[in-house]
């Protein structure tokens, strides 16, 4: 058996809606806060894996906790290069994309990252949650 990707109206609906949350999540990153930690109270499942570029783990409530106490702040977010995959009739949406970010630190040191992103959402009791994002950190000349 091997997993196989769903085509057809379902899978359409499943790309449009995942889709939707991966684009309201940039203006509420760069707003950063509360906001964006609302956004992650939301989207994450209680259990979801995050995996940063350097490999370290993190839960959902450090994360969240990080973002509500503003230690962590973006200045710039460019995402592209997206591609949707659709599994299981419509209930597992994986995005992959290249994000481009500028973040400053709690001294004021502004870094540049490019990183792969990997995204997993799964539709549970008909509410999508996140349930993976995993980053890859891009060398690029």
């Amino acid at each position: 058996m091997y997993a196989q990707q769903a085509t057809g109206e379902r899978a359409d609906e499943a790309k449009q809606v995942v889709m939707q949350f991966e684009k309201d999540k940039v203006p509420l990153l760069l707003k950063g806060g509360p906001d964006f930690a609302d956004y992650f109270d939301r989207v994450d499942a209680d259990d979801v894996v995050i995996i940063h570029g350097d490999g370290s783990t993190v839960s959902k409530a450090t994360h969240v906790a990080n973002w509500r106490s503003r230690k962590r702040k973006q200045i710039a977010n460019d995402q592209h290069d997206h591609h949707v995959y659709v599994y299981d009739g419509g209930n597992v949406v994986i995005v992959t994309y290249v994000g481009i970010t500028k973040s400053e630190d709690t001294n004021g040191e502004v870094s540049t990252s490019t990183v792969r992103c990997a995204d997993t959402w799964v539709k549970q009791d008909g509410k999508w949650l996140r349930v993976v994002h995993a980053n890859t950190n891009l060398k690029l000349p």
